[in-house]
């Protein structure tokens, strides 16, 4: 019943959840809550509604408030729909003697227009300007001006010298200079008469007033507005035309922004509607009393010191405010305040007007904390995080992915992501990006380039999220973990899956998986293979005089020797003891050819092997016996080739004797 009475109007999403175990069992949700579950989840885990991944995600934030037992405030791009929208979780421990509770609040922070719109709408009441008017760089040139100024003044133009102008005097010059240079050094606005000539010949008088156009509290330029002084009838009626153009900039005011009137105290003179719904009270509340009663003690006296010495002084202030209303609600306002003076130049009450910011405060507080969380992640974490646009262009780097490359940030910023990767993990990747796209995520592994050109592995969680600054596109997320000594650990032992751990050759499972490659490319470029089974001549007499030591070591040098009297496109392989299979490729078809070829091998292999090799002050010259298979004559599969081969080997030892060959028979 309390959960209900504190949140079952929220629009937020609540969820109240018991940490059973490394699971979490939802306890209470609220009514907004349940527009995203088919089902109400009450009394069931969080295992059995979310799916593995996301609930993965969720329970990370959950365990890392209840270990730090602190809040933890984390975004979901996709949690509840693909909407577009970003929500933001808020999870709160509660820890309640042997019972541990998560408090996770979420709502939506998509972006927020309302007080732009309302500034553009302001700023669009004041454009057309009735009387002429120039705006005035700071170097004296014109910046802009309306139609009606050039209409009055025909040489205006823009980017001219405002005082080489043809309508200012000579004698009037120096005057101008004055009241410009007065503006420009911040000391308000003024007026003062002076007289021009018309297109029409006729000198006429003019109110010019200067007025200064800030720019980040700075005076960036200056308007200049010339009113000029008519008869009796004239002046009554712009009053009038001025009267009712005031009108409709109060109005508008009325419905943009909060107003307040005070005198030269702060005694409230006059609120608007608006500013009452602001504060919660009446106007007859506030009239006649001072604005202290506002006051959030937010500001140190310091600000609000600063604040009435500059517009005691005639300049206009603007600022942030937080200020409390009559119920103890806090609120920001961003807030301009006017010195309002006399026909003599005296301040006889000060404007306010103000734009409710609290919305906008909130977020950038919270986007700060999402920062600083953010950066703290990112920055202790051993993960390579990188943020990329959809064309692959880097937003942001981790520190661990700078130090693992060997790149400065200011490097790596900019830079194409897909130009760090090897040739194959480019394609890789680039084939994946619109699967990434439709389907939120996937994993990879990536072989990325230091600066150095050293290759680094990668097992990379890519996601996709909407880019909320641009609509339509998105953002690429890569949280990776480097596996370079996984990926060469996997590298050994595919290389020792298929090669004599003594000898470094290619082993049986080698032959008998990749023949089929070499019988298809001898095919296609009609050639045929020579199959050579040869075996040690008294190998075992070696092991049992010598030893095993000295024995391995004669292999490693028998297998040396062989592929050293081989062509770069043979293959050899050790398949067991002292027993080797050569495959000569790209032979003749023409077997009287072929066999002349073979035999030309052979004699090379005899040769080397009769040179021998010294193993630790022992002179070793072996001899071999061979048998010969030819593909496809003798087979087209290379179990059989190699047992043809061996029943030749066979006879060759038993009938030729040792150091000899022989041909299988077909």
């Amino acid at each position: 019943m309390q959960f209900n009475a504190l949140y079952q109007a929220n629009n937020s999403f609540v969820f109240l959840m018991e940490q059973v175990e490394n699971d979490f069992q939802y306890i209470y949700i609220n009514k907004a809550a349940e527009n995203v579950f088919t089902t109400n989840p009450e009394g069931k885990f969080m295992s059995e509604v979310l799916m593995n991944t996301r609930q993965q995600n969720i329970k990370d934030y959950y365990l890392k408030a209840i270990s730090t037992k602190h809040s933890t405030i984390f975004r979901d791009f996709y949690l509840f729909s693909d909407n577009g929208y970003t929500n933001e979780t808020l999870c709160t421990p509660i820890f309640q003697g042997e019972h541990t509770y998560i408090l996770a609040v979420t709502r939506n922070i998509s972006e927020q227009k309302e007080l732009e719109e309302k500034y553009l709408f302001l700023q669009s009441l004041f454009e057309d300007k009735i009387d002429p008017t120039v705006i005035l760089l700071r170097d004296l040139t014109v910046f802009d001006m309306n139609l009606a100024c050039e209409n009055l003044f025909k040489d205006v133009s823009k980017g001219k010298e405002f005082l080489k102008l043809d309508f200012i005097n000579s004698n009037d010059v120096k005057k101008y200079m004055h009241h410009i240079e007065n503006t420009f050094a911040g000391q308000g606005s003024s007026s003062v008469i002076f007289s021009h000539k018309k297109p029409s010949g006729e000198m006429r008088n003019f109110v010019v007033s200067f007025s200064p156009v800030f720019m980040e509290n700075k005076v960036a330029a200056i308007s200049i507005q010339w009113q000029e002084l008519n008869s009796k009838v004239q002046l009554k009626k712009d009053l009038v035309e001025t009267t009712l153009l005031l009108d409709s900039y109060r109005d508008a005011l009325n419905v943009a922004a909060n107003i307040c009137i005070t005198d030269r105290n702060g005694v409230i003179k006059f609120v608007n509607t608006k500013f009452e719904e602001q504060t919660q009270y009446n106007s007859d509340e506030l009239i006649g009393k001072s604005n202290v009663l506002l006051n959030s003690r937010e500001h140190t006296n310091g600000f609000y010191r600063n604040l009435w010495d500059t517009i005691q002084s005639g300049n206009i202030w603007r600022g942030e405010i937080r200020n409390r209303s009559k119920y103890g609600k806090y609120y920001w306002v961003d807030t301009t305040i006017v010195p309002v003076k006399d026909i003599n130049g005296v301040i006889t009450e000060f404007l306010a007007i103000s734009f409710d910011i609290s919305d906008k405060k909130s977020i950038i507080t919270n986007l700060r904390n999402i920062e600083k969380l953010f950066r703290l992640i990112t920055e202790y974490t051993n993960d390579c995080i990188v943020i990329t646009t959809e064309d692959g262009i880097i937003q942001y780097v981790s520190p661990i992915h700078e130090a693992r490359l060997g790149y400065e940030k200011e490097e790596l910023l900019g830079k194409i992501y897909f130009e760090l990767l090897s040739k194959e993990s480019r394609a890789s990747l680039t084939n994946e990006i619109e699967y990434i796209k439709k389907n939120g995520n996937t994993k990879l592994e990536l072989e990325i380039l230091t600066k150095e050109g050293k290759s680094i592995w990668l097992e990379s969680q890519i996601s996709a999220v909407s880019d909320l600054g641009n609509r339509g596109e998105y953002q690429l997320v890569s949280v990776a973990r480097e596996i370079t000594e996984r990926r060469e650990m996997e590298e050994q032992l595919r290389f020792l899956a298929y090669h004599d751990s003594l000898t470094m050759l290619p082993n049986r499972r080698y032959l008998l998986e990749k023949f089929d490659e070499f019988a298809l490319d001898a095919c296609s470029t009609e050639n045929s293979i020579a199959i050579l089974f040869i075996d040690g001549d008294n190998f075992k007499r070696i092991n049992d005089v010598y030893g095993h030591d000295i024995g391995d070591e004669f292999i490693k040098h028998f297998g040396k020797a062989l592929s050293s009297s081989l062509r770069d496109t043979d293959i050899i392989a050790r398949i067991g003891g002292d027993e080797f299979v050569v495959l000569l490729t790209k032979m003749s078809t023409s077997v009287d050819k072929r066999n002349r070829q073979i035999e030309q091998a052979i004699r090379r292999i005899q040769e080397v092997l009769r040179n021998g090799w010294i193993i630790d002050g022992n002179y070793f010259s072996p001899t071999s016996s061979i048998g010969i298979a030819c593909y496809p004559e003798d087979g087209k599969e290379i179990s059989t080739l190699l047992d043809k081969a061996d029943t030749a080997l066979y006879y060759a030892k038993r009938v030729s004797g040792k150091d000899s060959y022989h041909y299988a028979d077909n």
